[in-house]
């Protein structure tokens, strides 16, 4: 399952970065035969999302696919203090952003805001009980489609994709970096673009 959640990550961190990527990428444009490893990505993403969206358990159906990996972090994570900061950064998505669908997740009865006694400030974020019913059907229909993903494949270059795609997050993370600190030294400031739930976490109260 962490092959998929590392893909989904990567699908996420491009989307921040396009519009620096796409100016680049004109000669690209011009030779049509060259395969486009970025929109690859996406598509593979895009693919397994609607796959999990469509084959996902009954118990979960209440879910959506954004929410199922929300969900699927927290249950990773529970010996942790998860905080809304902690969303926005793993899944690289603006604050607004992890707001709107945090607020849809606690909505629907998903996750719950606890005070932690260290920080009246702070929120830190758990999974209620209606979740945690659903996060044992979640996880076998993940490791389902993880077995889907890398069939045919032998462990060697299961071994070596996983390599790769660490290498592709940690560069497009290394280049998001850079362009947030381009873009904050700019004067007038240009801001990353906002983008949509529907781009960059599916927080459709329906499955597609």
């Amino acid at each position: 399952m962490q092959l998929l959640y590392m893909v989904c990550i990567i699908m996420l961190c491009c989307l921040n970065v396009r519009n620096a990527i796409f100016a680049s990428t004109d000669m690209v444009w011009r030779g049509m035969e060259q395969r486009i490893l970025s929109i690859e990505i996406r598509a593979v993403s895009k693919a397994v999302d609607r796959y999990l969206g469509e084959s996902m358990p009954l118990s979960a159906k209440g879910t959506t696919g954004g929410n199922a990996h929300i969900i699927m972090f927290l249950a990773r994570n529970r010996d942790r203090e998860i905080y809304q900061h902690t969303i926005e950064q793993k899944f690289c998505i603006t604050r607004s952003t992890a707001s709107r669908v945090l607020a849809l997740m606690e909505k629907n009865g998903l996750i719950a805001r606890e005070s932690v006694a260290h920080d009246a400030r702070c929120k830190r974020i758990v999974l209620t009980d209606k979740a945690d019913a659903i996060v044992a059907d979640l996880k076998a229909n993940g490791e389902r489609v993880e077995r889907l993903l890398v069939d045919g494949f032998t462990q060697t270059e299961q071994d070596a994709l996983h390599d790769y795609v660490e290498r592709m997050r940690a560069n497009i993370e290394r280049a998001q970096h850079e362009f947030e600190h381009q873009t904050s030294s700019q004067t007038p400031s240009t801001a990353a673009p906002e983008y949509s739930e529907a781009e960059v976490i599916n927080t459709k109260e329906e499955n597609k």
